[in-house]
């Protein structure tokens, strides 16, 4: 649950941004909906076919299986023929709770053998980078996502993780996990982390999209919109964020470097701390110093 909403430092307008942001925040954690070719989701199964699959060990290896297969022709396919592979799949889940559920039993040897053939049949249209990718088994393909630090949320999101290893190894950039992606080094630890305790939000509220008077009001002023420092209305090289937030402050997060820290008080002024930017800093702005909202 996000934590609970300033009393007394967020001023009510960030405070009030600040909260829906938190619920929504909080709701694009949760996990996504499954997609059509997706393996059972054994820690909440759908219905009774899920629940004998996860429940049977030889069931649930095919399932994983099909899906690895399933996922590497998705990505394979051109974007205008990855509708026909979903509605592939769920012809292919309704087989499946059609044929082996006889009596309203499921039948989990049925499911195994079900499984195997969609695989054999998804994988004859694979490519090597492809194949190399869907013979690759489950737990293996698991943990090798873990070690590269892959997105699994999102299949665009991990496909385009993997093409940036592949680029900054000067391999082509396939988005597949083949044979030598996979013999790459983990990459390094970004030099900014999450704070603890924090959720990250999308954008800024739309509190802090305001002008704050950097000298003066009728001078260049500041303001942080979308996930962007903006200074006399135009967008600031460089300080473009995440951005992280907890029930008092805003931290903002560049590739490299201490976060930059936004606190609103209850006088509708901003305190800045952490790292200051250096376009603000070049205009006198220290840490703690408190920026006052313009009109």
């Amino acid at each position: 649950m996000p934590a609970r909403l300033p009393r007394r430092i967020l001023r009510p307008r960030i405070a009030a941004a600040l909260a829906a942001l938190l619920s929504s925040s909080a709701a694009l954690a949760q996990a996504p909906a499954p997609l059509p070719g997706d393996p059972a989701a054994c820690a909440a199964p759908s219905g009774p076919i899920a629940a004998a699959t996860c429940a049977d060990p030889a069931a649930r290896l095919a399932d994983r299986r099909r899906a690895l297969a399933y996922e590497a022709l998705r990505h394979q396919l051109h974007p205008a023929q990855r509708p026909g592979l979903e509605a592939d799949a769920r012809a292919f889940h309704a087989f499946i709770t059609e044929q082996c559920q006889p009596a309203g039993t499921p039948d989990p040897a049925c499911i195994a053998r079900a499984h195997a053939t969609k695989r054999d049949d998804l994988r004859r249209w694979l490519q090597p980078p492809a194949a190399e990718e869907a013979d690759r088994d489950p737990e293996a393909a698991e943990a090798l996502n873990a070690r590269l630090g892959l997105p699994t949320a999102s299949p665009e999101a991990r496909r385009e993780a993997i093409a940036a290893l592949q680029r900054g190894a000067a391999l082509p950039p396939t988005g597949f996990l083949d044979a030598r992606t996979a013999a790459l080094p983990p990459p390094p630890s970004p030099a900014n982390a999450a704070p603890p305790n924090t959720v990250w939000l999308p954008r800024f509220p739309p509190a802090l999209n305001a002008r704050y008077a950097v000298t003066r009001c009728n001078a260049p002023t500041a303001s942080w919109t979308g996930n962007t420092l903006r200074i006399g209305n135009l967008p600031e090289p460089g300080e473009t964020y995440e951005i992280f937030a907890d029930a008092e402050r805003f931290y903002l997060l560049t590739p490299a470097g201490p976060p930059r820290i936004l606190e609103g008080l209850p006088d509708n002024s901003l305190r800045l701390s952490g790292a200051i930017p250096p376009a603000l800093s070049r205009m006198g702005v220290k840490p703690g110093q408190l920026l006052r909202r313009c009109g």
